[in-house]
This record gives structure tokens, C-alpha cells and sequence, in this order.
């Protein structure tokens, strides 16, 4: 199943991350697809690493949840950007379709609003910021846009290994 962690980060590291990623000229980029190309949706994204390597200058100030989350090998970082709307439902899906043993996948939720991530089994997680949800990446999701704020940000991140701890 999935666990929930408030509260992730203490106060500054969660300040330093939400004040870059609110920040007007942090890098947002457009695309077709949300899920995939076919969904009718249009993605906004920062894609931070993905295959073996770093590709925004900005991938340090995501150390703080990397550690926290003692993160053994990561596969990709990137944050989605969602705008007020009308409660679009993305379509369920993993963030990869290859061999998922062992993969991770979280979630952290940069600010509170009333949009969610949903689960197959009907479970729904709403954005609360400095919350970080984490399940195999097995799990089938997908999200609920919000309707109460302008912006909704959050940082997917998919990993092997490692386990969190609110101690680390």
C-alpha cells in the first residue's frame, strides 16, 4: 500500500525548496499529454534527472528529500505544475511500464489545495504541502486537478532502494 509522511522536511529546507519553485522565473515546460500524448491534457513540467544523469541546474535543492528518503539509486525527478481548473482526472497509470521491482514511487506535495492523487482502489491522498506519499511504483494513480488555488505543485520522484525516516 502506500504511506503518508507530514510534515517532511523541518520548516527551512521545505521553505528553500517552495521558495525556488514558486519562484517566477523557475523553468516550466509545456507539453502535450499529461499522462501520455493521447489524453486531451497538456502537461507542464521541470524535469530535473532522468537516465543516469542530472538535467536542471536545480536538482540540489532537492537533496534535503533525497536524504530523507535515503533514495539508493534514483530514475527520475521531475515536479508537474497543474493550473485551476475544473477537476480533470488524469487516467491511472505507473510512471514507468518496464520491470518495477523494486521501483518507488513519491509524491511531494509542495502546497495545500483541494486536488488529490487517486488510486485504483478508489483511495485518494489530498495535497497538504510538505507532504510526501510513497508507494510501489507498481500502484496505479493518477490526479485530480484543484479548483481553490491558481497553482498546484508537486515533485515525483522514482527510486530503488532505500527507506524514509523522519529521523534521517
Amino acid at each position: 500500500m502506500y504511506k503518508i509522511f507530514d510534515n517532511l522536511l523541518e520548516k527551512k529546507q521545505y521553505d528553500e525548496i517552495n521558495n525556488v519553485m514558486f519562484d517566477k522565473s523557475f523553468p516550466w515546460y509545456c507539453y502535450d499529454g499529461k499522462v501520455n500524448e493521447d489524453d486531451n491534457l497538456i502537461g507542464i513540467s521541470h524535469w530535473f534527472y532522468e537516465y543516469n544523469k542530472v538535467i536542471s541546474n536545480y536538482y540540489n535543492t532537492l537533496y534535503s528529500i533525497i536524504l530523507k528518503c535515503n533514495m539508493k539509486a534514483v530514475r527520475r525527478v521531475k515536479a508537474n505544475l497543474d493550473l485551476k481548473s475544473l477537476n480533470e482526472k488524469t487516467m491511472l497509470h505507473t510512471d514507468f511500464t518496464d520491470d518495477l521491482v523494486g521501483l518507488w514511487t513519491g509524491i511531494y506535495y509542495l502546497n495545500t489545495n483541494n486536488g488529490k492523487t487517486y488510486f485504483e482502489n478508489g483511495d485518494k491522498v489530498e495535497s497538504v504541502a510538505n507532504r510526501m506519499i510513497i508507494f510501489p511504483a507498481k500502484m496505479k494513480h493518477g490526479t485530480i486537478t484543484q479548483t481553490n488555488v491558481n497553482k498546484r505543485v508537486i515533485i515525483n520522484f522514482n527510486w530503488y532502494g532505500g527507506s524514509i525516516s523522519k529521523e534521517n
